[in-house]
């Protein structure tokens, strides 16, 4: 394994959102310091194991990474730096949220390293930010995309649609005020509802209301696209849009099924090893992950050797989500594999897909209905 992700978690929150199904929790004290301790012995290990890696991408997730100290996340990149080669022209993104706290901190961010930030506005409409349970407002929202827009490179912020009593109208009116920013990236995603979540167990007793009908929800993606596209914004992923060569290159390197190494509670990697994939994930409670980093333990909680079928289960369902699709004569030569003609060409005709020099594409009306495309393929 040459080129690698990594991705660090950092699983603290102020609060916890209702919709949130990500490993986040909620303590009165962190202790910052035990914690960049923690991740360099846990980075020291993985070191032990690859042969001068390369790192392409490093991306802070959460939970919510700003709430970080801006000297630990130097610190942080400066322990990669000791431990790993580093490729030219380095994308290092750092998840935020637009509190004037937080943003006091961008600056310092920039010194540090991050060339990319991503802010969770979800809304810039103050009533849906309450019921989406954010602590920030409206007007934090554009301050903190007006300041991040001097200070970094690259700055992308996500939308949440499809909320409660939300009408197309009120999609279209906000979606065109966000466009007018002029980021570099927007990551746009129709609001689902995860088990688990507050907004989970208000579904299953009938009291999250005001959620939109499939036909809506249907017009709501497919108006996205438009209104994206026709500003520029390349709907190069199924829920990411990017101005020209703008987009994230950390996620395509998951959506490409590259190597990604995964460092904090709850995170997930996949990596190539002696010509073997294997997947993992972290344990998830923050203070157990903690203790076995220190102890000189990776953490992990489940390891597996993907099979060869796994992998090109995840080579087909990557790949349907990007807008250049995937690679047939890739996919024949790396897994042996070819689709089922027939269903091919029904799905051709449906207009769900196109097939253009060896590369399968989904295409706008089949987006809506990826999932079955993804399942009539792998059949």
């Amino acid at each position: 394994m040459n080129n690698i992700s990594i991705y660090l978690h950092w699983p603290f929150c102020e609060s916890k959102c209702p919709y949130c199904d990500f490993n986040s929790h909620v303590r009165e004290k962190v202790v910052q310091e035990d914690w960049l301790q923690g991740y360099l012995k846990n980075i020291r290990l993985w070191v032990s194991i690859f042969q001068n890696p390369k790192i392409k991408t490093i991306y802070f997730g959460g939970g919510t990474p700003s709430l970080m100290e801006p000297n630990i996340v130097s610190d942080l990149l400066e322990g990669l730096y000791k431990y790993y080669s580093i490729s030219n022209n380095i994308e290092i993104s750092l998840e935020a949220n637009p509190s004037s706290v937080e943003i006091k901190k961008f600056r310092d961010y920039a010194s540090a390293g991050i060339n990319r930030i991503s802010i969770g506005v979800q809304s810039f409409v103050d009533k849906d930010l309450r019921l989406l349970g954010r602590r920030h407002n409206s007007k934090e929202a554009l301050s903190a995309v007006e300041i991040g827009k001097n200070i970094f490179e690259n700055l992308s912020f996500d939308l949440i649609y499809g909320r409660q009593f939300q009408s197309l109208l009120d999609w279209e009116k906000e979606l065109q005020f966000a466009i007018s920013l002029r980021s570099q990236h927007l990551s746009l995603y129709q609001l689902t509802v995860e088990n688990n979540t507050a907004f989970g167990k208000l579904f299953d007793k009938g009291k999250l209301k005001g959620l939109p009908c499939d036909e809506l929800s249907r017009k709501l993606f497919m108006t996205t696209n438009d209104i994206c596209y026709s500003h520029g914004y390349k709907p190069y992923e199924i829920s990411n849009f990017a101005l020209d060569k703008q987009e994230c290159k950390h996620n395509v390197n998951y959506w490409k099924c590259g190597n990604f190494l995964g460092i904090g509670p709850g995170a997930h990697g996949r990596y190539q090893f002696n010509q073997k994939r294997f997947s993992y994930e972290n344990i998830k409670n923050p203070e157990t992950w903690l203790n076995k980093s220190f102890n000189e333990d990776l953490a992990i909680n489940i390891k597996k050797r993907m099979s060869d079928l796994d992998h090109f289960e995840e080579f087909v369902i990557m790949g349907l989500r990007l807008s250049e699709g995937l690679s047939l004569s890739k996919m024949h030569k790396n897994f042996g594999k070819r689709f089922d003609e027939k269903i091919l060409q029904e799905l051709i005709r449906l207009g769900f897909i196109e097939i253009a020099s060896n590369q399968l594409k989904v295409l706008q009306k089949g987006k809506v209905l990826l999932n079955y495309i993804t399942k009539q393929l792998l059949t």
